[in-house]
């Protein structure tokens, strides 16, 4: 099913203002220790007392039999340690869905970033993209930009930050190759609802600094809930949107997913 960019971002902005004005009707205190407790990554950067790596997998599968025979499982890996006044992050997910033999899915996304806080607000850092996606063509799309952040809320149970700057991108869409100096925005937000619960959200725009109309969107919404010290359940909803998508691609791919965390 087609949906337009416009439904897409309606969404995504319905979904999140519903968020805030949940979280700050139910959010609640002290959530920071018991946070870590459950290996949460609330953890305020910058603190010297949390030098703890921070590692999950993640995994989620949805399969039909019957009148039609279908399969969709995604899996990722996510490291993240803080160190003093840096931040080190790497997630990396897999995606592969078919019906009727047919694939529907086969992609993998990449990001990494070193962050380093230089006062209590904003930090400079690095970022890496990657996407390898076979349904929109993409045989590989691979960035590298310097960025500069700031939190706008940065305490035990909230993280609401935005970051932006420039960088390299090279990449093969629709058979052709193509490199360009490339200009990234994005923002973060995270919290605490419950003790156990939070929601997260993410949005990030990717476009060449000559054209800008040939850009991408990759947003998330999502929330987390531990059952255990070492086992959360989530639920969210990603979505990519590739402007100028290869020929004959749709250019909005949207997806719910639900599925475990293993803390490790």
């Amino acid at each position: 099913m087609k949906i337009s960019l416009f439904a897409g971002c309606f969404l995504l902005i319905s979904l999140t203002n519903v968020s805030f004005a949940a979280v700050s009707a139910i959010g609640t205190t002290g959530q920071l220790e018991r946070a870590q407790k459950f290996q949460s990554r609330v953890a305020v950067p910058g603190h010297d007392d949390v030098q703890d790596l921070t590692s999950s997998f993640d995994f989620g599968a949805a399969m039909t039999s019957g009148n039609s025979d279908t399969l969709f499982v995604t899996a990722s890996l996510t490291l993240d340690k803080e160190v003093g006044q840096n931040e080190f992050f790497s997630n990396i997910t897999y995606a592969y869905g078919e019906d009727e033999d047919a694939i529907t899915t086969n992609e993998v996304l990449l990001t990494a970033s070193w962050k380093r806080l230089y006062n209590e607000r904003n930090y400079w850092g690095l970022r890496v993209d990657g996407r390898h996606d076979e349904l929109a063509d993409i045989d590989y799309r691979i960035g590298l930009s310097g960025l500069w952040g700031h939190y706008f809320k940065r305490d035990e149970s909230t993280q609401f930050s935005w970051e932006g700057g420039f960088g390299y991108t090279f990449e093969k869409q629709g058979g052709m190759t193509d490199s360009f100096v490339n200009v990234y925005t994005g923002e973060r937000f995270s919290h605490w609802v419950t003790d156990y619960t939070r929601v997260y959200q993410s949005l990030a725009f990717f476009g060449p600094v000559e054209d800008l109309s040939d850009y991408q969107l990759i947003a998330e919404l999502g929330l987390e809930t531990y059952l255990s010290q070492d086992l959360s359940f989530k639920v969210f909803v990603q979505n990519k949107y590739e402007n100028e998508p290869a020929m004959d691609r749709e250019a909005n791919d949207l997806r719910v997913v639900t599925g475990v965390s293993y803390k490790f």
